[in-house]
This record gives structure tokens, sequence and C-alpha cells, in this order.
């Protein structure tokens, strides 16, 4: 290939590069990298699944807290499963944005090794690519790796229907794919553990199909689900609403028939460094913020200079998404003075959002106009260099609204061997948010590899934030009962809502 070509080459393990190794009828090599020693944890988890493998289960569920290795388990184990099996194909779905998370797990082949086989990375997006003009896949993959899997939750969802074709869901065992399922946050409820229902129904003796309707099948086990506000999604029944310990209970029977089965079907550590501390800081509006928060959205928009984008009303659920950008905007400038003085500190900080007109740009130019560095992993631009400019120290600040896949901790080891900087880490939620998934996979942006990251959750009193954050510990607590995790960092910061819809368990 010429030089001047060379930028569009196709890069290792690539949907780019399998195709040409098809049209070819040649492989390529593998990417290179540092190398990375294996971790005791990470080599139990290989084994782990190798065991499953063995054994004849269709999948595994490796549920690790992040931070504690899930990639470099998933890779080691892959391979562990392929040399025992036979097989030589692995597919990697990976979450967005693409651009990060594809270079990362890349990255992590060629520092554990790919073992000669032959590895397909791509995104949700790319998933159609993977199924023929019929709908039914086009390749026989050997073994998949859904990492971050809760993004298959919904079964309304393309990309969910995708993945279910190409893991073949509805095929027995013996005619599909053994399945490494990772995430540390299956769900806010079993009813959205949509891409384990076939091993659901391996485990119980029955064909995947009875199974295949997740929620419907929890119900007939005497879950306390009922079906949602849209086709195919279920939530909690009236009763366990009103009820954590119900909650709690449903969740750990769902889980003990993936780690009381023999051999388990689910691995879940802890970090052994700790949980992410984390606490409330609630902050009290002036009268001209409350004067603010309650103008009409027309004139709230005028006045802070925000651009009209599409149905611009606010009504019902869009009017609560007004309450929130309204909040989030207007404590904009308290969430810019208190990362400033952190940064004066010494700390890299990482700040937190969902949204980006109202959140991400207000606060990310606030301190660009303080002559403080910001690393914008939002909206478009080169993400991977944004978030290599703030490991490398050269920006103090990272406002982001990725919240999983990518790495933000303290002397992170790069794929070229150096380091990245060793300056400590704090964040902060400049938003709550409704998902405690989410919430829980940001904490593990940079609450990582044996760095602690200390998280401070901001909102505005008496607003619909507070409530917002109410709604986000609840989760936050369920999906972490979940994979049987730790619940102390969270009982505590409940502590500053209301403690009587927590179980008691959490305070002995």
């Amino acid at each position: 290939m010429p030089d001047e070509l060379a930028v569009y080459a196709s890069k290792p393990y690539s949907y780019a590069r399998w195709v040409e190794e098809d049209l070819n009828g040649v492989r390529q090599p593998g990417a290179t990298g540092f190398h990375k020693m294996p971790r005791p944890e990470q080599v139990d988890a290989a084994k782990a699944i190798a065991t499953a493998f063995h054994h004849g289960r269709r999948g595994f569920l490796l549920a690790d807290e992040p931070g504690v290795g899930k990639t470099g388990s998933a890779i080691l184990g892959a391979k562990a499963a392929l040399k025992l099996g036979g097989g030589d194909t692995v597919l990697i779905t990976v979450d967005r944005p693409a651009q990060i998370t594809i270079a990362a797990w890349r990255d992590a082949l060629a520092a554990f090794g790919d073992g000669g086989y032959r590895w397909l990375i791509i995104s949700p997006d790319q998933l159609k690519k993977l199924l023929g003009r019929n709908g039914q896949p086009k390749y026989s993959f050997s073994l998949v790796i859904n990492d971050e899997a809760q993004q298959f939750r919904h079964l309304t969802a393309q990309r969910t229907q995708y993945q279910r074709r190409v893991n073949r869901l509805a095929a027995t065992p013996e005619k599909a794919p053994f399945v490494i399922t990772v995430t540390a946050t299956p769900g806010h409820h079993p009813g959205e553990y949509t891409y384990l229902s076939s091993l659901f129904a391996q485990l119980h003796d029955d064909p995947p199909g009875e199974w295949a309707d997740l929620g419907k099948k929890l119900v007939e086990h005497g879950l306390p689900l009922a079906p949602g506000w849209d086709k195919g999604k279920w939530d909690w029944n009236d009763q366990a609403k009103g009820s954590q310990q119900l909650q709690h209970q449903a969740v750990a029977r769902v889980r003990k028939w993936m780690t009381d089965c023999d051999p388990p079907v689910m691995m879940h550590r802890d970090a052994p460094w700790g949980p992410p501390p984390i606490d409330g800081l609630p902050l009290d509006f002036t009268a001209t913020q409350w004067a603010a928060y309650h103008q009409d959205w027309s004139e709230f928009r005028s006045a802070m200079k925000i651009a009209r984008q599409g149905n611009d009303t606010a009504r019902g659920r869009a009017a609560l998404m007004r309450f929130r950008q309204k909040a989030g905007m207007l404590r904009a400038p308290q969430t810019a003075e208190l990362v400033a003085a952190h940064v004066e500190r010494g700390y890299q900080v990482l700040v937190a959002v969902e949204l980006v007109t109202t959140a991400a740009d207000p606060v990310a130019n606030l301190l660009e106009e303080h002559g403080i560095g910001v690393s914008r992993i939002f909206g478009g631009g080169d993400l991977e260099t944004e978030r290599n400019r703030f490991q490398r120290g050269h920006n103090p600040v990272v406002v982001f609204n990725t919240a999983s896949s990518i790495n933000l901790q303290a002397s992170e080891l790069m794929v070229d061997g150096s380091r990245a900087s060793s300056a400590r880490r704090i964040g902060f939620f400049h938003q709550p948010r409704y998902s405690g998934i989410a919430a829980r996979q940001t904490m593990g942006r940079a609450h990582r590899d044996g760095q602690v990251c200390s998280w401070s959750l901001l909102f505005a009193t008496g607003t619909v934030e507070e409530q917002a954050a109410r709604i986000m510990i609840s989760r936050l607590m369920v999906t972490s009962a979940s994979v049987d995790g730790d619940l102390e960092a969270f009982g505590k910061l409940a502590r500053l809502f209301d403690a009587d819809w927590l179980p008691e368990r959490i305070f002995e």
C-alpha cells in the first residue's frame, strides 16, 4: 500500500480487516503491544469460564466490579475455551463510543496475546453486517464475548435483535456459540437480563424458546415483575416498587441460579481496593436561580442563548427534561468553581454529565475561560486523542458522558508500556442520572486497577434533580445487589435522602 494511503489501511480485528482477509484468502498479523502479565484473579476467572465451557454450558456471566480486570479475564477465558473446544473464531461486541472501545479491546488483545485465533471486534452499530439478506447470521463464530452486555437488555432495540440472532439464542446449546457475557451491571431488575435467557433455559432444562419472553417466564417462577410501558419491557410490580427488600430477594434468587449450579456460570469479585467512596453535595439555589428555574422554557432558552432544537415543547416527560436542563445549566458555574479548586490542589478531575448543550458544554467552556485544559469526551471529534490528553496529564480535567468501556484511572499501563499520569483522580457527577447502571459504570472509569477515585453527587435541592438522585441511589443498590456486590458506600450516601427503604443489613 502506498504511504499516502496508509491512513486508510484496515486495523487488526476490525470488520474491514475480516472482509479483506476473506476476499484475499490470506490472514494478516494481529496487533502488537506491551505484554501484560495476568493477575491471579484474571487467571481464576479464565479457569471458571473454561470449566463452564468444558461442561457444556452455553455461556458464562463475568460480573466483576468495574476495574477488576474483566477484559483480560474474558480474553484469557476465551483462549482457554478455544483450546479445549477446537474452534478458532471469536466475535467481540463492544459498547459505544466505538472510537475508544474498539481500540481498547485491540490493545488488550495485543497485551494478553490473541493466541493465533481469528478475532473480530465490532460495535453494536455494525452487528447488522454479520447478517445475510434473510436475516440469519453469515458467520458461525466459535465463541462470542459481549462486553457491557446490559446494552442488549431491551428486546425492541435493533442492536438487541441483531445480537440475539448472531448469538443464536433461539438455538439449542450444541448449535450455538459459547457466549462470555461481560458486565458489572446486568440490569435494573431480572426482567432486563434478556441476553441471558437461553442460559436460564439451559439451567432449567427448558427449550430456549420458552424463555424468549424472559419477564413472563420469571413471573411464572414467582418474581415480582409486571409488563412495562413498552412492548417486551418489564418492570417491578407495584408491591416490589415499594419494597427494596423484595427487589433484593428477587435479584438474589436469579443470581443463585447461576452461582449454585455445578459448575457455576457466573463470577463476581468486589474490587480488592474497596468500593468507590461517594458522597452527596446538595446545592441551594439563590432567589435569582429559582426565578430562572421556574421560568417558561422558551424564555429560559432565550435568556441562556440555547439554540432551539427539534420539538422544543415542555409537556409531560419533556417538562421533566427541561427542568433537568435548567438545573444543570444554572449550576454550571458552581461546578466549574469546585472543579477549579480541586485542580489547584493537584487533582485530575472527572466531570460526569448526561446532557451536552446544557451541561457538558457550559462546564467545559467555563473551565477553559479560566485557563484550565479540558478533554471533551462527548459529541464528535477524536475522542481517543481527548482521552489520551487527560491520561497523560496535558489536560487536568475531563468532561464526559461515556459511562462505560473507557479508562481514566491514574497510572494506567498504556499500550506502549508507558504509564498514565499518577495524579490522584477525583470525580463529580454534575447531574444525577436515573440509571443506576450508568452511574455504577461511570464510577468505574477511574476507580479501577487498584486506583481509588472518590466521587461526589451534585444536585440542586428541591428540584427535579433531587428526585433523580434518590432514584439513582436506589437503582445503584439494586444493580450492586444483583451481583452480590458491596452496598456499604451506597448505603451511606442513601442516608442523605431517606434510609426507610434501605435493607437493614447495610447498616449491620
